[in-house]
């Protein structure tokens, strides 16, 4: 999946039907879209972009986690209040999901030495 992949589905949840340009002119989105995708990288702790076709090489979990977050912050510089509280709401639900790390514990007993 690409940055440009990444803005294309973001733009799509919010309904947009000019994908990654839509609502802006073409590389002022472009990079605003670059900026909101490393913003997010570094909080989903993955790899940021240098470029708007950069590949991102993550898990499914992650990628989708990362459209939502971008919907959420273009609905933000948009000023769709409603839209941003939505997709803030599912953002926050797909990035539990994707940074949960599966661990166990095992329960022992200390061991005591005398002497």
């Amino acid at each position: 999946m690409t940055g440009y992949d990444v803005l294309k589905r973001a733009s799509g949840l919010l309904g947009a039907s000019g994908a990654a340009d839509a609502g802006a002119d073409g590389k002022l989105a472009v990079t605003e879209g670059l900026e909101i995708i490393n913003q997010l990288a570094a909080d989903l702790k993955i790899d940021g972009l240098s470029s708007i076709s950069g590949e991102l090489d993550i898990p499914a979990a992650k990628a989708e986690a990362l459209c939502y977050g971008v919907a959420m912050l273009l609905a933000l510089t948009e000023g769709d209040a409603g839209k941003n509280r939505i997709f803030a709401e599912i953002y926050n639900a797909k990035r539990g999901t994707a940074l949960a790390e599966k661990a166990s514990i095992t329960d022992r007993l200390p061991t005591v030495t005398v002497g």
